[in-house]
């Protein structure tokens, strides 16, 4: 055989080889077709998603202070007319209790202290508690006494010692007028607010000794409105 017949049967062996090796892998596979439910790309221009809108804003608030021991010390006489936490502590000399316990309620002094605590504290509800408790039966003992139109705590057109439903609803609505500033209105609206103070006049004079039915009853309504802490705290 010649050199160049040799040559084209090498070829055409290999040829037929590299048949039999793609016959024994199989058929090639095609490249699948794209799914028509596959969502196409969204497009490149197309509007960013918006931003998830901000949590709400929380109000602004502020912490609860209390007036001044100053100014507590002005404000008593001018709700009881006249009347100040006073003591004799000896010698006959009377004494201005919040005036003295000042210090101790955080009133400043300007030499250690130049600046006043005004945050509530146990402490001052703790004497005004005790101030309630002197003042208001003085303050009960003076108006008993008093005529009507020079009355300052049980305000009201009949006799003092008067407990009907009308007298006292005219006498609390004065009271809360002179205490905080505020204008019970007439009607159902206002005698639900003014209930508890009712209830509270109404238990303590039904149980007090006879001819101290009223006395009591108000002495208690003028604690409980002297001890509130919506008298001092703000």
């Amino acid at each position: 055989m010649t050199r160049p017949a040799a040559l084209w049967g090498c070829a055409a062996l290999a040829a037929l080889a590299l048949t039999a090796c793609d016959d024994a892998r199989g058929p090639r596979s095609q490249p699948a077709a794209a799914d028509a439910t596959t969502p196409p790309h969204p497009p490149t221009d197309a509007p960013p998603e918006a931003d998830a809108a901000p949590p709400p804003s929380t109000p602004l608030a502020r912490a609860a202070g209390r007036m001044t021991v100053e100014a507590l010390a002005r404000s008593i006489p001018v709700i009881t007319g006249g009347l100040r936490w006073t003591e004799d502590f000896g010698g006959g000399v009377e004494t201005d209790v919040l005036q003295a316990l000042a210090p101790t309620l955080g009133a400043p002094d300007y030499l250690r202290v130049t600046e006043e605590n005004l945050e509530p504290s146990l402490i001052l509800a703790k004497f005004l508690n005790d101030a309630a408790q002197r003042l208001c039966v003085r303050w009960v003992e003076r108006d008993e006494a008093a005529a009507a139109a020079d009355r300052t705590l049980v305000v009201h057109p009949g006799d003092w010692v008067a407990r009907d439903p009308a007298a006292v609803g005219t006498a609390l609505r004065e009271l809360q007028l002179r205490f905080f500033g505020r204008r019970v209105p007439e009607g159902a609206a206002g005698d639900a607010a003014l209930e508890p103070l009712r209830a509270l006049f109404q238990d303590a004079s039904s149980t007090a000794a006879p001819g101290r039915e009223a006395r009591d009853g108000w002495l208690a309504v003028c604690i409980a409105h002297m001890t509130d802490p919506e008298l001092v705290i703000y």
